[in-house]
């Protein structure tokens, strides 16, 4: 994380803007990142694309600012950080989900610069959050009408999981009839950037499995319910389990994991998250799912982290990490309760079974879902 803390830096708004940004003339290929949080998805979707990117002889990305604010960000905080010289230097701005009605300040961007591209990134489908996620409170139908609307005034709109471009596609196509915009798939990658620094990968030196959940909600926790109690009764001195960041406002789900003795983590922040996933010494984790729209069309980035440490996955047949695994050789796919159990079985018996299937993920993640040249390529595609 060392180069994004000092970008961070850099870009403080007591710094000039000459100290910020570098709008010097070139042939290039000009993308605005707007406003990203110091989140995993600022972080994938897009500090680490600009970074990326901006390795490549033919594009040059800014970020105007790193952001710490809420979810629900003011028109004014995007308008205080969209100086009128970074507007004429672009040729695509790139903004997060889009919640305040911005209908004004699009037409002041295409009066400044009509010939520019305006980009929505839309990390997940905030149209079909279930009522037992916390995030469904925060979405008010008003703020979904706005991100309604707002998704017609883009040129393009981002996403990182195929399905949803073609629901998201069918849905601006079906609701909003006098928009043109076009849904493009772009995957989130792993980058080195994220682990500058990082100690060695940290292995289990205890007699018992370390068997993780990370920042599970309550319904797809749930959904493991009795795979857990059976785990629990036939392995319990075999095994300990471990969740990360535990499911907010659940008592069921509270309670389900001080039945089965688990030792809790708190979250931290996101700039610490690499490291205390490192720390926690987890042999598996498993990624329950319940099956539905907002399972299909979740982003499958933490199946890529947990590859980069070389931890064995072991995800239900309805979790987006199912198109990202080869079964048996860089992770497993289970539905029914036998085949979970039958899996940690098979794990809890061969070790070697579970440093093969690390071995594996953490090959697979770097060359074929990190920012290789070929993906570098991909991006460049997308903005042409």
């Amino acid at each position: 994380m060392r180069t994004i803390k000092e970008l961070q830096v850099r870009l403080n708004p007591k710094n000039s803007f000459d100290q910020r940004h570098n709008i010097e003339a070139d042939d290039k290929i000009h993308l605005l990142y707007v406003s990203p949080k110091l989140n995993a998805t600022g972080y994938y979707r897009m500090i680490t694309p600009a970074l990326e990117i901006n390795k490549t002889d033919t594009h040059k990305a800014i970020i105007t600012s790193i952001e710490t604010n809420d979810f629900s960000r003011k028109l004014s905080d995007f308008v205080n950080q969209l100086d009128e010289r970074l507007i004429n230097w672009a040729d695509y701005i790139i903004f997060p989900s889009l919640f305040s009605d911005v209908t004004y300040l699009m037409q002041a961007i295409k009066t400044l610069n009509p010939s520019v591209q305006l980009v929505m990134d839309l990390d997940k489908n905030y149209f079909a959050v279930p009522v037992s996620i916390p995030l469904s409170r925060k979405l008010t139908n008003e703020k979904l009408k706005r991100l309604e609307n707002n998704l017609g005034l883009m040129d393009i709109v981002t996403v990182a999981i195929e399905a949803f471009q073609k629901f998201l596609q069918r849905f601006i196509d079906d609701r909003l009839e006098n928009a043109h915009t076009f849904v493009q798939y772009l995957p989130s990658l792993v980058s080195r950037y994220g682990y500058e620094e990082m100690p060695p990968l940290t292995r289990n030196t205890s007699e018992k499995l370390r068997v993780g959940f990370i920042k599970p909600n309550e319904e797809d926790l749930l959904s493991l319910k009795e795979v857990l109690f059976k785990m629990r009764a036939d392995l319990k001195e075999k095994i300990q389990f471990v969740c990360l960041g535990k499911p907010h406002s659940s008592k069921e789900g509270d309670l389900l994991l001080e039945e089965i003795d688990c030792e809790i983590h708190d979250s931290v922040s996101f700039l610490d998250y690499f490291e205390k996933l490192n720390s926690l010494q987890l042999d598996i984790v498993l990624l329950p799912a319940k099956e539905g729209l907002f399972s299909r069309h979740q982003n499958s980035k933490l199946f890529l982290e947990l590859s980069v440490f070389g931890i064995t996955v072991v995800a239900s047949i309805y979790h987006p990490a199912k198109a990202f695994i080869n079964d048996g050789e860089t992770g497993f796919i289970a539905s029914e309760v036998p085949e979970w159990i039958d899996i940690i079985n098979l794990l809890i018996n061969d070790k070697t079974l579970i440093n093969r299937i690390g071995k594996n993920a953490i090959k697979s993640v770097w060359i074929k879902d990190s920012w290789t040249q070929k993906k570098l390529n991909y991006s460049q595609e997308a903005f042409i």
